[in-house]
């Protein structure tokens, strides 16, 4: 989520449209730094982007679950900075808010400034418990609460695909003429295709993203030991790009281990984009095993680099991965389904580049430019529709 929505706010000051981004101060996002000593920090990045930082006391280290009993008082943080003329701050024209925590706050924060309101989930809980497995926790039910007086309450809903349009209508009732269908982009100055990655004789598996049970990282650490003892002149490798919680990581080493792994798989943690891009360069394959995604950016991403992907066949993903063309999607996650269709797609080089070169020339239709210009053709039409005092009413 952190990457579309830079890539949103840098893409429209680029077109012109002066974004205030507000961020929630958090420990665990700024190790070794001394804590501010004011409420508001106001910056202006190089991009142009001016960052509203919040700090308060009460938030900076507690945890994702903990932070709904917080979100009055982050509203109360921010009604004050932006009536008070030391900081300079201008109430905007629309308040966007990502992720139902930073939605109930700005929609609270619209109600009270008579703006309009939208709002993009990334994703819903209503979604994520429908289609979990069994081993996976349920979402709580105020994050469920919560999503829905959202819906209630923005003026328009922003989603990556239309399946996830589906969702929010069916799940939440909402509205379908406020529900906008903005597709993301890509940064296809950095990814971007380097020519045939470099072999060194082993099949290379690459993932990126959260290290959880949603995402399935060990779905595929379970897939490789399968592909290993079926076809052992195949050397295959995995690498994991990402964090997770210390409990999910600890088991995901033991499960590693267990399996006699460690010398071919490894666990990079969070990388720069840079180096995440020459990652996906660099490998046969990227796998994306999730059980729920809106849209996949790691797979664009992955595309857009000229790496195939091999996906799950749930909801985002289809928009994401053109099955046959520039992928694969898989019908379930367990681990056999998997180590099939990896020792398939080795086996098939021809086809692997086929698919990589379709991938690259996908991709490349997926522009942030075309999102933030979509995103500012709907906030100029709620700005003309909406008359003062008609916002958010209720």
């Amino acid at each position: 989520m952190n990457v579309y929505v830079r890539h949103l706010a840098e893409s429209l000051v680029q077109l012109g449209h002066p974004v205030d981004l507000v961020t929630l101060w958090r420990a665990s996002e700024h190790p070794n730094e001394q804590e501010p000593d004011r409420t508001i920090t106001v910056t202006t990045l190089d991009s142009g982007v001016r960052l509203v930082t919040v700090h308060l006391p009460g938030t900076a280290a507690v945890g994702k679950n903990e932070l709904p009993r917080e979100l009055p008082a982050i509203t109360e943080a921010l009604r004050r900075a932006y009536s008070d003329s030391d900081l300079a701050l201008v109430v905007p024209d629309v308040v966007h808010g990502h992720y139902w925590l930073s939605a109930a706050v700005a929609t609270d924060l619209a109600a009270e400034w008579q703006i309009p309101a939208v709002t993009t989930f990334h994703t819903t809980a209503r979604a994520k418990n429908a289609r979990a497995g069994t081993d996976e926790h349920p979402e709580p039910e105020i994050r469920e609460d919560g999503e829905q007086r959202i819906v209630d309450r923005s003026q328009a809903v922003v989603v990556n695909t239309a399946s996830e349009a589906r969702d929010l209508t069916s799940l939440y009732s909402a509205d379908p003429d406020r529900v906008r269908v903005i597709p993301p982009g890509v940064d296809v100055e950095v990814f971007r295709p380097g020519g045939p990655a470099a072999r060194d004789g082993a099949f290379t598996i690459g993932f990126a993203g959260r290290l959880q049970r949603l995402k399935g990282p060990q779905i595929l650490v379970e897939a490789l030991a399968l592909v290993r003892a079926a076809a052992p002149g195949l050397d295959a490798r995995l690498w994991l790009a990402g964090v997770g919680s210390s409990e999910f990581t600890a088991e995901l080493d033991e499960r590693v281990a267990r399996l006699g792994l460690g010398h071919v798989v490894e666990t990079v943690g969070s990388l720069p984009v840079e180096e995440l891009a020459r990652r996906f360069r660099s490998s046969d394959v990227i796998a994306v095993p999730s059980s729920s995604e809106t849209f996949g950016l790691v797979a664009l991403e992955a595309q857009a680099c000229g790496t195939p992907v091999v996906a799950t066949d749930v909801d985002g993903l289809r928009a994401a991965v053109d099955d046959g063309e520039t992928g694969w999607l898989l019908p379930d996650r367990s681990p056999k389904t998997w180590a099939e269709a990896l020792v398939a797609i080795a086996e098939d080089p021809a086809e692997l580049e086929r698919r990589g070169a379709l991938a690259a020339e996908r991709a490349r239709g997926f522009s942030w430019v075309a999102n933030a210009e979509a995103h500012a053709a709907l906030y100029q039409a709620l700005r003309s529709a909406t008359a003062p005092g008609e916002a958010n009413r209720g």
